[in-house]
């Protein structure tokens, strides 16, 4: 039964306040959102970046700054940081935008690491350049973090991946670290069992679960100890 899944999702909470942002008064429309954190308030923002980034290099500051805010000082510095790169290289946010829709045409490093390059992350690193994706198309690409790769490391071989054609994998990380790119086949592992499992709850539940829904779902069952049954296909 699905009930677990829904009682996650439905607990699911990542309130941000995006007038806390410390340069927030250069984006005149932007960064004035005080998003409720549950999953509609959330969709709402979602929807908004999708409206907004193709024109607005904010739109993409403001998701930096929404992915990083539970980290409190660095979440300025990173945002800072992207918001200096973009202006001095003078990235434009109809390319940024392109690029984000290339990587969901074709998922590959390279496709990632121009995502990546244009933002002006240097490291390796997968989660924040990802949340893009998950933004962009929350129907097909869930996001990817620590907290999710902890989840699957734990439960990936309590059943959840019996009859499913697409397998979770263990996560390389130490646990305390950050993803990279040596977690980069384990993440299209983990968009494709998040595709199956939305099907799946979707066809169970009778309510549209998006890949960014079992995302959000497994995010908090991880955050409050919530059990997760494997879904039978």
């Amino acid at each position: 039964m699905p009930d677990s899944w829904t009682r996650a999702l439905n607990l699911y909470c990542y309130p941000v306040d995006l007038r806390a942002y410390r340069r927030s008064h250069e984006f005149p429309g932007f960064f004035e959102m005080l998003i409720q954190g549950d999953r509609t308030s959330t969709m709402a923002f979602e929807n908004r970046f999708r409206e907004t980034a193709p024109n607005h290099i904010a739109a993409f500051l403001e998701v930096v700054f929404w992915k990083l805010f539970s980290q409190g000082g660095r979440r300025d510095i990173k945002t800072d940081n992207v918001k200096d790169h973009v202006q001095r290289s003078n990235i434009l946010p109809k390319n940024l935008w392109n690029a984000v829709l290339i990587f969901l045409k074709d998922q590959n490093l390279n496709n990632l690491r121009s995502i990546r390059t244009m933002l002006g992350f240097t490291a390796p690193v997968l989660a924040t350049t990802l949340t893009f994706p998950a933004f962009a198309h929350p129907d097909t690409f869930p996001m990817v973090d620590t907290r999710v790769a902890k989840w699957v490391n734990e439960h990936f071989q309590e059943g959840h991946n019996i009859n499913k054609k697409y397998k979770l994998t263990n996560f390389n990380y130490n646990g305390q670290g950050v993803l990279t790119e040596n977690d980069f086949t384990n993440y299209l592992h983990w968009v494709g069992w998040c595709r199956e499992t939305s099907e799946i709850l979707t066809r169970q539940t009778g309510e549209k679960w998006r890949a960014r829904d079992v995302e959000m779902a497994v995010f908090t069952a991880q955050d409050k100890k919530i059990g997760l049954n494997p879904l039978k296909n």
